[in-house]
């Protein structure tokens, strides 16, 4: 009877055909199996012979084919994936969490729960899933969060994200950026991961991007800047002084971006009249998040 580090070489050898990463493979093959037994990892290597059911063998079968021939993405078959300690639901169309987001909004989690006041207001522009504003409001449970998306497939998740997360301090709204936000809301904190690729980047992307993942929570206009500039241009006006994190040097709006666009970003800010404009590095060193502060510059240029 075959083992199953056997069987996960199989299942890896397939993916390679599509993926040509071995470690990518393995660590997906074993995904695969977790989700197909409804075991983890550690009970599968203790079964000193292992073998699928044939109704088992049929599924992964199927699952291998959308994989590799569909380039169907491995997160929406599996239906979720961890995000800073939470799990959150994701499928097709809406944007799966990508692992830059996720270490961005751990190193957000660690600064802001060193805050001696923790009762802020956040507002997460273009939510998606909400993966962001329920990893916050997890790491921030006195937190207020807002979290908004132009897309009805996107609220309708993140609303159920909230509920399988049983978290009670975010309220999810449909809007076009700032558009439907009461103008009564001031926040001490904005972030996004808006849409930046410009459209003939998005051309090049992976198939298992480009024919699965919503395009309008990608692409947009203007060299990928075009909802950037306006977030930029619009946030002064909901945002509101918060001394603790003035003083902790902290941000007021912080949001992802390609690195390509690092220099177009900062200086967008500059001329925008945003003060302690920061970009922040990825795990790979790549440019990546924007930071800069409002309320305490003396003033915003008006548009």
């Amino acid at each position: 009877m075959p083992s199953v580090d056997l069987l996960v070489h199989d299942i890896a050898n397939e993916l390679q055909t599509t993926y040509n990463d071995q470690v990518l493979c393995n660590q997906y093959a074993w995904w695969l199996l977790e989700a197909l037994t409804k075991k983890n990892r550690a009970h599968l290597i203790e079964q000193t012979n292992f073998k699928l059911t044939s109704e088992q063998q049929k599924i992964i079968e199927e699952w291998l084919k959308k994989l590799i021939d569909e380039h169907y993405p491995l997160q929406y078959l599996l239906g979720t994936v961890p995000f800073n300690g939470v799990e959150i639901l994701v499928e097709p169309p809406v944007l799966i969490p990508r692992p830059e987001t996720e270490e961005w909004i751990v190193r957000i989690s660690k600064k802001l729960q060193k805050l001696a006041n923790p009762k802020i207001t956040i507002l997460d522009l273009c939510t998606g899933t909400g993966c962001i504003a329920i990893a916050l409001a997890k790491a921030l449970p006195q937190a207020q969060i807002c979290a908004s998306d132009i897309a009805d497939h996107a609220v309708q998740l993140a609303k159920r994200n909230c509920l399988y997360n049983e978290t009670s301090n975010v309220t999810v709204l449909k809007s076009d950026l700032f558009a439907s936000i009461p103008k009564n809301l001031k926040f001490d904190l904005i972030v996004s991961n808006p849409p930046y690729i410009d459209l003939d980047a998005w051309q090049e992307l992976d198939p298992s991007v480009k024919n699965w993942e919503d395009k309008q929570a990608l692409v947009t206009s203007e060299h990928g800047l075009k909802i950037i500039t306006q977030i930029i241009h619009q946030a002064p006006s909901f945002l509101k002084p918060n001394d603790e994190l003035e003083n902790a040097s902290l941000s007021q709006l912080e949001f992802e971006m390609d690195f390509n666009q690092a220099g177009q970003v900062k200086e967008l800010l500059e001329l925008a009249g945003y003060c302690h404009v920061n970009i922040e590095k990825d795990l790979e060193g790549k440019d990546r998040i924007a930071c800069a502060r409002v309320v305490s510059c003396g003033f915003i240029k008006k548009q």
